[in-house]
């Protein structure tokens, strides 16, 4: 038994600690991102692990573990607490009656904002692998509400994060997307083309064409082509929040199309809005990144692994493509590639795919949520972007989730249905969603 209590009020204490820690910047930062990841994830049951342990502690005598227990228990309840508290940030983006406006119906079939465990939802009708390209392949999943839920012909399309080199559609985005379809909401969850191969422009043509795509089956999809949601994370809620800010800019239409890429509205989960700003901020995590291209060496230049048993297992995976050039977990020359230079030179291209280069009275309604400790990409790019939208007085509804790293919202090893961050940051994405029907 005192084992026992000691393992529990040690483990408690542990994580609970990590919870409490702000990760540092660069590669610092990436060091405990993982554990962090999980310290926050676990919270809850951390908590009832820490008390658990305290309780023991105290009825045997063991002074250590009962201590440490309660700072556990401490630890994982406050950081719970905080990240689920709810903010008032659709208040000041749609007004005080802002609930009142999203249909009674829908409104019951939203996620309660926080239970210990999220109720399962079950998913709907799933069509993989549908090539939505033209000239050349392009590959999305759509995902239908089951036939029993009564369709809002609202639909989302989904640009999963990866730092526009990695990760693939239908990559730990199972769970979100079943409780959007649940809603009675369709989603296309598009595999855009990634970096090294393609630069910012062809990424940002393919969502596009997705786009046009959407509206153009919107009859056999059931849904309002009026009513398209642009969602991302990261790299991807970069490319969301371009595109949406950029429609119908004849310079970013696709070539020989002459159709509406408007949307609804657009979320961005950690989505980058400066590119000047994080041109600097990459920099800190890849200290090798160039200020000039005359300083590139050859030893920095991606090169293709395909010498081992893994090189090539992991060539084969659209999830980790950027293996292949030896850029992960980044690359110095990631952005240098993606504008053709560094910011230095190209100054222009870097503003040219920056989302707040845009922001004017014609935005449509956005939704950001952060986490307020990101070291891959820093809250202060959400903040700028919903302070320029509230300037020409466009609703913006800005997260910041507290004591909160990068990929709050996708977790390898750890439900989303558990995760306090990651249920916050549903229920904000489907309140924000009812209010776009």
């Amino acid at each position: 038994m005192k084992k026992l209590s000691r393992f529990l009020s040690f483990l408690s204490a542990f994580f609970g600690l990590l919870t409490l820690i702000r990760s540092p910047k660069g590669r610092a930062g990436g060091v405990i991102w993982l554990p962090k990841l999980w310290a926050g994830a676990w919270a809850p049951f951390l908590a009832i692990a820490g008390g658990l342990g305290a309780l023991i502690g105290f009825i045997r005598g063991d002074r250590e573990a009962a201590v440490s227990g309660l700072f556990g228990a401490f630890a994982g309840i406050k950081h719970t607490v905080r990240v689920t508290k709810r903010q008032d940030a659709f208040e000041l983006a749609f007004g005080k009656d802002w609930g009142q406006r999203i249909d009674p119906d829908l409104w019951k079939r939203l996620s309660r904002p926080y239970q210990l465990i999220q109720p399962s939802k079950p998913f709907g009708l799933y069509q993989r692998d549908i090539n939505i390209g033209d000239a050349a392949p392009l590959y999305c999943d759509l995902w239908l509400p089951p036939s029993e839920v009564k369709r809002t012909r609202l639909a989302i399309i989904y640009l999963h994060g990866g730092l526009w080199q990695a990760a693939d559609k239908d990559f730990l985005s199972r769970p979100l997307f079943s409780r959007l379809v649940n809603q009675g909401h369709v989603v296309m969850d598009l595999a855009y083309s990634l970096a090294p191969e393609a630069d910012m422009k062809k990424m940002l043509n393919d969502v596009k064409h997705s786009i046009i795509w959407m509206k153009a089956n919107a009859a056999r999809l059931d849904i309002d082509p009026e009513r398209i949601v642009l969602m991302g994370g990261a790299g991807g809620g970069q490319l969301a929040l371009l595109a949406a800010y950029s429609s119908n800019i004849p310079s970013f239409q696709p070539k020989r199309v002459d159709a509406d890429t408007s949307i609804r509205g657009v979320i961005s989960i950690a989505g980058i809005t400066d590119m000047d700003a994080y041109f600097h901020e990459y920099g800190e995590a890849n200290p090798g990144q160039p200020e000039s291209s005359s300083t590139i060496t050859e030893d920095m230049l991606p090169y293709i692994h395909d010498k081992t048993w893994l090189d090539k297992f992991l060539t084969r995976l659209r999830a980790f493509p950027a293996y292949r050039y030896s850029n992960i977990p980044g690359g110095a020359l990631l952005l240098v590639n993606l504008f053709g230079g560094t910011l230095n030179e190209v100054p222009k291209k870097y503003r040219l795919y920056s989302p707040l280069t845009y922001v004017d009275s014609c935005c449509p309604p956005t939704l950001q949520i952060f986490g307020d400790n990101d070291f891959v990409i820093d809250a202060s790019q959400g903040r700028k972007l919903h302070h320029a939208l509230q300037t020409v007085n466009v609703p913006s509804v800005y997260i910041e989730l507290p004591d909160t790293v990068h990929a709050f919202d996708q977790y390898i090893g750890v439900s989303r249905r558990i995760a306090p961050a990651a249920q916050t940051a549903t229920n904000d994405i489907e309140q924000f969603l009812a209010m776009m029907v």
